[in-house]
């Protein structure tokens, strides 16, 4: 039997994985449901979140990856294992040997690099290499936009990686702890200063998806239900963009900081190429309404989003295969 060539994404709110050797490609929730006692893993991805909404608080429902670390080892062995066993649509026997082609983030210190290989190893993986995120996604990036350089912004659900990248190669690059989680508990902030009311994260987080933006004269207006500080009970607000305008702006001004600072001290050759080719954004959070027109505003840099955004990373480790 052949060869195989396997990616990885692990991500916070979603591990990913492909086969390079036919392009298959699948993900799930990155959540594992574990028992009253904690040790006892009941369920991984969907099947986990539909068990914890349905025990009424009996289940515990951990994220084991955290800003592209595993923080429990047990629960990503369980999520890597499901997702392996979806690629093999068998046992893993069905490999008789892979590799695994790992993305992770640019600021990735080497211990948890090494966590994750050890998991990897323990799982049948023959050989664990590591790709960062930006070289990934420039793969994809690069080819749908016609560059041959750019500055890479995948905005995650807990981190940001930036970076300019030429020749295959990271120029510079930095990953923010700054991402779409963040501007989501930012919301929650926002709205109890104003209105006296605690929208849970899923409130906020569909508010975010639905209101935020980043047009000055948007008009939409959303209602979600959240407590009542001062009372207890539950209360249905209407939120408008407006509102939201101001912690949308001061959110996204620390990414025209980080970008304009990379720009800055880049080679000087490097920085007049990336000024053609601009700004490329993917990752969830490129889908803020208004984030490409704002950027491209305050950077005086062409900015362009991917066409899919959340799937640059892996689709570019399977164009790079072909």
């Amino acid at each position: 039997m052949a060869n195989y060539d396997l990616i990885f994404d692990l991500g916070s709110e979603n591990v990913s994985a492909a086969t390079k050797n036919d392009g298959f490609c699948d993900k799930i929730p990155a959540v594992v449901a574990y028992g009253s006692d904690s040790t006892q893993i009941l369920a991984v991805g969907v099947e986990a979140k539909r068990m914890y909404h349905a025990s009424s608080g009996a289940i515990k429902l951990v994220r084991p990856i955290l800003e592209g670390a595993v923080i429990d080892v047990e629960g990503a062995k369980a999520l890597i294992s499901a997702l392996l066993s979806r690629l093999a649509n068998t046992n893993l026997k069905f490999f008789v040997r892979y590799n695994i082609y790992c993305i992770v983030p640019c600021g990735m210190i080497s211990s948890d690099k090494k966590t994750i290989e050890s998991i990897l190893l323990s799982l049948g993986a023959k050989q664990v290499n590591f790709v960062e995120t930006p070289i990934a996604d420039s793969l994809k990036l690069f080819g749908e936009f016609r560059a041959r350089q750019g500055i890479v912004v995948d905005i995650g659900y807990d981190c940001t990686d930036l970076a300019i990248v030429a020749a295959n190669n990271i120029v510079n690059g930095c990953t923010l702890y700054h991402s779409g989680k963040h501007l989501t508990e930012a919301i929650i902030e926002r709205i109890k200063a104003k209105y006296m009311i605690l929208l849970s994260f899923e409130q906020a987080e569909y508010l975010k998806i639905n209101c935020a933006s980043l047009y000055a004269n948007d008009t939409t207006v959303v209602s979600v239900m959240g407590q009542n500080i001062q009372y207890g009970s539950p209360e249905t607000v209407n939120i408008s963009s407006k509102e939201l305008y101001d912690t949308i702006v001061d959110f996204v001004k620390k990414y025209v900081v980080v970008i304009q600072s990379l720009v800055d001290t880049a080679p000087s050759d490097i920085a007049g190429l990336v000024k053609n080719d601009g700004v490329m954004l993917c990752g969830g959070g490129a889908r803020l309404a208004g984030l490409d027109i704002y950027l491209q505003q305050e950077l005086g840099l062409p900015v362009k989003v991917a066409s899919s955004p959340e799937d640059v990373s892996i689709n570019g480790m399977l164009e790079y295969n072909k």
